[in-house]
């Protein structure tokens, strides 16, 4: 049955002036929220580029890292995640069990109580790159704590219309996946009043890691390196699926919001959730009913307020590089 488009109009506070950064001029804490599937055949590396970029640089303060399910099964993502931090030499971040599935939205886990401990000592911004079930569940469990998180930044949103395609070969396009995977959490984000923050598909979708970048790569230090085999992997799927030479870093956009913004284009823009067709399966026959599914949809008009980082600067190829590549 077909349903009525659902929005949520709640005010926020959300401009492009609330960056992450810490206004005093000093290192931002953040907390790392994500679902890394690093080395699982056909699966995301750009959660493994995005934890190595932030580990990397001196102006973010990561004071834990928690695991969701996503890309890979919780129980492949937590062990990969313990990796990538070890490898970095970062003995002093945890790493914390989060939720493994939507249906896990509510739900205390070791994720929870340590978000929950840290938002207790400081106020952090919270990276999303994930489903953000792990966030929604802090604010479920400890509506009080929710002043002390500065922004979530989540990798997911589109404008009205927008599809995510790759290349010529991807005729059925792409789900916004981290959003489409908990939108109820995402519910719970919105009606919050957080400062949201999207670094979605529009924006990375525009920055290609290519073979020549790979190879540049083999200089970086030990993380970075142990992500390259993986990477030719997925390289490879790319070039065989969508007939493109590289593939989209997509959560780095989200490090990048974080620790320079300065670097991407933003737009003021409001966002609500609403349920329209099913663009991943409009290629149903005419006539026939077609399945319909919630968006996040960023458009220039009152409700709640978002920022919206549309476009990279000619910079933030070069700034992504030489982090990974930084000692």
């Amino acid at each position: 049955m077909r349903r009525a488009c659902l929005a949520l109009v709640l005010v926020s506070c959300a401009h492009a002036g609330s960056q992450p950064r810490d206004p005093r001029g000093t290192a931002s804490a953040v907390w790392i929220d994500t679902d890394p599937a690093v080395g699982v055949p056909k699966r995301d590396v750009d959660d493994g580029l995005a934890l190595a970029l932030a580990l990397q640089g001196p102006d973010l303060l990561v004071r834990g890292v928690s695991v969701v399910f996503g890309n890979a099964e919780l129980d492949q993502g937590e062990p990969i995640a313990r990796s990538l931090v070890a490898q970095a030499g970062r003995d002093d971040i945890r790493v914390s069990r989060g939720a493994s599935s939507a249906a896990d939205l509510g739900i205390a886990t070791p994720a929870t109580a340590a978000l929950i401990a840290a938002l207790e000592r400081e106020e952090l911004t919270v990276l999303a790159l994930g489903p953000a079930t792990n966030v929604a569940s802090v604010l479920m469990l400890r509506p009080d704590l929710t002043p002390r998180i500065r922004a979530v930044i989540a990798v997911a949103g589109r404008r009205p219309g927008q599809r995510f395609t790759t290349g010529t070969h991807n005729r059925k396009g792409h789900r916004d996946f981290n959003f489409e995977l908990d939108p109820e959490a995402f519910r719970v984000i919105l009606a919050a009043r957080v400062p949201l923050l999207l670094a979605p598909f529009e924006v990375s979708s525009q920055v290609w890691i290519t073979e020549d970048d790979l190879a540049r790569l083999e200089a970086g230090p030990p993380v970075v390196r142990s992500l390259l085999a993986p990477a030719r992997e997925w390289l490879t799927l790319w070039r065989d699926v969508f007939a493109v030479s590289g593939f989209n870093p997509f959560d780095t956009l989200a490090i990048a919001v974080a620790a320079r913004p300065e670097l991407l284009v933003a737009e003021d823009l409001s966002v609500s959730i609403q349920v329209l067709p099913d663009d991943v399966t409009e290629e149903r026959m005419q006539g026939e009913e077609r399945a319909e599914k919630p968006y996040l949809i960023v458009e220039p008009k009152q409700g709640r307020a978002v920022t919206y980082y549309a476009t990279p600067l000619a910079g933030f190829k070069t700034w992504l590089m030489d982090r990974l590549l930084a000692p």
